[in-house]
């Protein structure tokens, strides 16, 4: 499975702020989610395509969202300048359905 972005896009095009470890340590997670919630299987080409910077973006966003796991007891996180307080398992997953929104249509309208 191909990573779906990498730490140079993540710094600067989306802005994060994980360091390259903490990046390093989640893309692997956020592009198995990724590729579990489109209808086919991405390529190195998909993200050459006009589409890549949408699933590149969808990926950063999802690295954000899952460092909140990986750092533990969190109870809010900020996506984007946005904060949100994360409250049920059931709320976790439709957070991760908003994050997924952003993905071009065509790879999950089938889904």
């Amino acid at each position: 499975m191909i990573e779906l972005a990498d730490y140079e896009f993540y710094m600067n095009e989306y802005k994060g702020s994980l360091s390259r470890d903490l990046f390093n340590s989640l893309i692997k997670k956020a592009s198995f989610e990724i590729q579990n919630n489109v209808n086919r299987k991405l390529t190195k080409e998909d993200l050459k395509s006009d589409d890549g910077y949408k699933i590149k973006y969808t990926t950063c966003m999802l690295i954000d969202y899952l460092k909140t796991e990986k750092i533990g007891n969190v109870k809010s996180i900020s996506i984007d300048g946005v904060s949100k307080t994360i409250k049920t398992l059931e709320e976790t997953k439709k957070d991760k359905e908003k994050i997924f929104d952003y993905l071009p249509q065509e790879l999950t309208r089938y889904i």
